[in-house]
């Protein structure tokens, strides 16, 4: 058992790609399991993997980290007591560790070849036995060997002499003792013939000089964990406690990808979906949380938080609860909030221009107050608010005839332009005023009006109240649309089916 007095958990990616859903889950357990616990979040660079870690994802990690609203109390740019906090700027520390085992006898130096090694796993399966390597005849070479083919540069690597009876267990917060057969581990390389770490070496090294006290990371590295446990008693070290989280899989039950619709939180983003939302869904995703519980802030979701309630059963990925939650942060935004991210988002879909938005924004603000218990992701903002902008609309033809090619509509609807040109005030109350009192003098419901003029205004058949949007959309677009559908409308066969419409 751990008795690190002070609470330190660490966030360790790979620099190799994109941040994935399942590795940001991880780091918001640790986040929250130190903010519970009064504890530091440490982030470290594991950047060993020199071939595939770049720069590019160093930036792109923090970037989506800072994004979805979690800051390291150390690491990269933070810095603190027990950096550096990038692997590649910490290998004296690697190469210093090894020698320590090497001179205490818990390693030794591995002199086999690439040849030897797959002659020995041919050998091995041939006789139906598993190729678990134990050093052969270097395991336990005379030291003057071993310093004489150092000393001709031989190639090697440094490898754990593994004990070969006994059990190593992991005591997992989550799954409890998990049982590894000594036996079943082969002599793992600590250091790699290039005189770099392994991920596994390297870990323990950083893990406990950082004093990291709770080791919460995916359980795609629990079979990593009893080779780890040796490296910390060779070295002396006392064991932190560690959890594994089960992994992210799609509806479909294979790991969460591309193919789902969104992997990675820059997906995520560019999908639409708020910062606090994907924290506050993915901090729910299999943390155990009551089920009737789901809209939390950070603080709330800290202080419920407990690891040994993490299910051990991998989670999976339900992207309609992450859009229900989302639409409860979109309505939770000012309508000044939203019309901030809206109008950059405005401009790149060419809906309208950078000088519209300059002068526009007190109108986009009415527009976002409007519409904004219609939406579930920020991305649907461009569509959604698309007819405020331009002046003319392009109509499905079938739905043009359907809704104005009716006798009464035909009779009608230039009436009504000519009411709503006659306005003295472009208001909702007079707009609305014209409608219904022109429905009334025709003895219809006011629906038999509303319906075409919200087709023939918006594009659509569907939207916000009529006459907020008319209100919103101005007397020049509307007298102009409606004039064009007047001129459409001469063209169109007449027709006695009289079909209801929509109710504002």
């Amino acid at each position: 058992m751990n008795t690190l007095q002070q609470v330190r958990v660490r966030y360790a990616p790979s620099p190799t790609g994109s941040l994935h859903v399942g590795g940001v889950r991880t780091a918001l357990f640790n986040w929250l399991f130190a903010r519970k616990n009064n504890g530091t979040f440490v982030l470290r660079i594991e950047d060993t993997d020199l071939e595939r870690s770049t720069e590019e994802s160093v930036e792109q990690l923090k970037r989506s980290l800072r994004w979805i609203g979690l800051e390291w109390g150390e690491g990269p740019e933070v810095e603190g007591p027990y950096g550096p906090y990038r692997q590649t700027e910490r290998f004296d520390l690697y190469r210093e560790a090894a020698k320590k085992l090497l001179d205490s006898g818990a390693a030794y130096h591995d002199f086999a070849t690439p040849e030897e090694l797959a002659r020995f796993r041919e050998e091995t399966r041939a006789v139906g036995r598993q190729p678990i390597y134990t050093g052969g005849l270097y395991r336990d070479m005379n030291p003057e060997e071993v310093r004489r083919r150092i000393e001709t540069r031989k190639p090697y690597t440094v490898r754990m002499k593994t004990p070969r009876e006994g059990q190593t267990v992991v005591h997992d917060l989550i799954r409890g003792p998990v049982v590894f057969e000594n036996a079943n581990l082969e002599d793992f390389v600590l250091m790699k013939s290039s005189n770099t770490p392994t991920y596994n070496f390297a870990a323990v090294v950083d893990d406990a000089m950082m004093r990291i006290s709770h080791v919460i990371r995916g359980d795609d590295h629990l079979s990593n964990t009893p080779r780890q446990i040796l490296i910390y008693k060779a070295l002396g070290h006392e064991l932190p406690a560690f959890a594994h989280v089960p992994q992210v899989l799609g509806p479909d039950k294979r790991k969460l990808s591309k193919r789902h619709g969104a992997a990675s939180v820059e997906d995520f983003a560019a999908q639409g979906y708020l910062p606090e939302a994907l924290f506050n869904y993915l901090a729910l995703l299999g943390a155990g949380y009551a089920a009737d519980e789901e809209i939390f802030t950070p603080d709330e979701l800290a202080e419920r938080f407990r690891i040994d309630r993490v299910s051990g059963n991998p989670a999976v990925f339900d992207e309609k609860k992450l859009i229900t939650i989302n639409a409860v942060y979109l309505r939770r935004q000012s309508p000044e909030e939203l019309a901030l991210i809206a109008a950059p988002m405005l401009i790149e879909a060419e809906v309208a221009t950078p000088e519209e938005m300059q002068h526009d924004m007190p109108r986009l603000t009415e527009i976002m107050s409007l519409l904004r218990d219609r939406l579930s992701r920020t991305a649907e903002i461009p569509e959604s608010v698309s007819y405020f902008y331009g002046a003319e609309l392009e109509y499905d033809q079938a739905e043009f005839e359907k809704q104005l090619g009716k006798e009464f509509i035909r009779e009608t609807f230039p009436e009504l332009l000519l009411r709503l040109q006659a306005l003295s005030e472009w208001t909702e109350e007079g707009i609305e005023e014209a409608v219904r009192g022109l429905a009334a003098e025709k003895e219809k419901g006011a629906r038999h009006l509303i319906h075409p003029l919200r087709f023939v205004t918006t594009g659509r058949t569907v939207s916000a109240g009529l006459f907020e949007t008319l209100a919103l959309l101005g007397r020049e677009r509307t007298l102009l649309r409606m004039e064009k559908a007047v001129e459409e409308m001469q063209r169109l066969p007449t027709s006695s089916f009289d079909e209801p419409g929509a109710v504002s």
